[in-house]
């Protein structure tokens, strides 16, 4: 790894397969090196997937890292299915991927829903856990929901502004129960449009500065449309959480080293949540990082996530 640099080069998968669970198969990839230490990738959501930088999060000449694709994301199937897919299914998802790769113990590294995601599963199965690595923390609570639908037009009210002029005037005064319905409507020709102007709320509130690139792809991307479903089957479920379960439960996580990563201007998922996640798990280091965001692919953050990880080479 050179020092100047956060992320390793580009790496292919050494292997692929699907999964198959109730309902649903389930792609995974690995890649690096098939005789290392094995570590977990989470992607966020919920509906997003595998992005090909992810593996470049980790040293490929060191590592067996394992990606998978959650329920109804990416290369899995079906494709955007809403059924036989909770929080509680994503986690016994991975476990049965532990045991069926023949994997003791991993590390598991996740980033905002996967920082979700992560917890759930090192708390359901923290001896399965060698370490665990969370980025853009996200609890979902319920002050964390109203802050992803609220806080940020503090920030960007024109992106927020503009969210609002997609739905009609009488919509307007509810906008999240609005789009609920929107999103989850069965026609196309309401769900489509409707998916779009959510994904890209979000997208202009990720970065530092602007990304032009990731808000033409939202636009012109099917995978919107699975996204925002997703997304919304999930929230109106309450992530399938208790409030405040992580926190609750972190005590389970005693005995897991860890690192809990946050950009300082993560409007997302602001640091808040990280200093509350590791006021209940304070064996794990905390670290919020200057002049970040919210992505992966934020040289800064993307520098701590990876330092976080090779933190856990033996």
């Amino acid at each position: 790894m050179r020092l100047d640099s956060p992320v390793f080069p580009p790496t292919e998968p050494f292997h692929s397969d699907h999964l198959e669970v109730p309902g649903h198969n389930v792609y995974y990839e690995q890649c690096g090196d098939p005789l290392g230490p094995a570590l977990l990738i989470v992607h966020g959501g919920p509906g997003g997937g595998i992005r090909p930088y992810y593996r470049q999060l980790a040293d490929a000449t060191y590592w067996r890292m394992i990606l998978f694709d959650q329920r109804g994301c990416g290369k899995s199937t079906p494709f955007g299915s809403l059924e036989a897919n909770t929080t509680w299914d994503l986690v016994a998802d991975m476990e049965r991927l532990r045991e069926t790769l023949g994997i003791d113990r991993w590390v598991v590294a996740g980033g905002s829903w996967g920082s979700t995601l992560a917890l759930a599963y090192a708390e359901r199965h923290p001896a399965s856990c060698a370490a665990l690595v969370v980025s853009g923390i996200f609890l979902a609570r319920e002050r964390d929901k109203e802050w992803w639908w609220t806080g940020p037009r503090a920030i960007f009210p024109e992106v927020y502004e503009e969210l609002l002029a997609f739905l009609p005037p009488e919509e307007r005064s509810e906008p999240r129960a609005a789009l609920h319905r929107r999103i989850l409507n069965d026609d196309p020709a309401i769900n489509a449009p409707a998916s779009r102007a959510l994904i890209r709320y979000e997208g202009q509130i990720l970065d530092m500065l602007p990304n032009f690139e990731r808000l033409a792809l939202i636009e012109s991307s099917e995978n919107s449309i699975a996204m925002g479903r997703l997304y919304i089957h999930y929230e109106r479920n309450d992530y399938f959480l208790e409030d405040r379960q992580l926190e609750r439960d972190a005590h389970r996580l005693a005995r897991v080293p860890g690192v809990i990563v946050n950009g300082r201007y993560d409007i997302c998922t602001p640091p808040a949540s990280a200093y509350d996640l590791h006021k209940a798990w304070p064996q794990a280091r905390l670290k919020i990082v200057p002049l970040a965001a919210h992505v992966w692919n934020d040289p800064a953050l993307a520098g701590a996530m990876v330092a976080a990880i090779e933190s856990f080479r033996s």
